[in-house]
């Protein structure tokens, strides 16, 4: 092996390396803002009073307030964005639920709506 092939595969594999570490640093992020929407959603459904107001039906407010201390659990990931709402589906106990998020600032996002399937 030449001195030149040597320093070849040194820098294919530093930036290797960083395009790893980059691909890792974008997953954490994703997964932060996601647990983020979470929490925001699972907040929402601690008021009983803004769940009557956040709910798109009778149906979906009786529901959340009978099942509103069951936790939160993402099935299939779905999230879609249209404007600036952001549909994220989650599921409490069995039933599947739309929440309509709105971002606020970087890290914070709010319910603005929730619909039950």
């Amino acid at each position: 092996m030449s001195l030149s092939n040597v320093l070849v595969t040194e820098i294919y594999g530093g930036v290797l390396l960083f395009v790893i570490a980059g691909i890792i640093i974008v997953l954490f992020i994703n997964d932060f803002i996601r647990k983020r929407m979470v929490f925001a959603c699972e907040a929402a459904l601690r008021d009983q009073e803004k769940i009557s107001q956040i709910s798109v039906d009778n149906e979906t407010a009786e529901y959340l307030r009978r099942n509103n201390n069951h936790e939160l659990h993402r099935i299939d990931e779905m999230i879609s964005k249209k404007d600036d709402i952001i549909r994220y589906k989650l599921c409490l106990k069995k039933r599947s639920f739309d929440f309509y998020l709105r971002k606020q600032n970087l890290w914070n996002y709010k319910v603005i709506a929730i619909k039950m399937y």
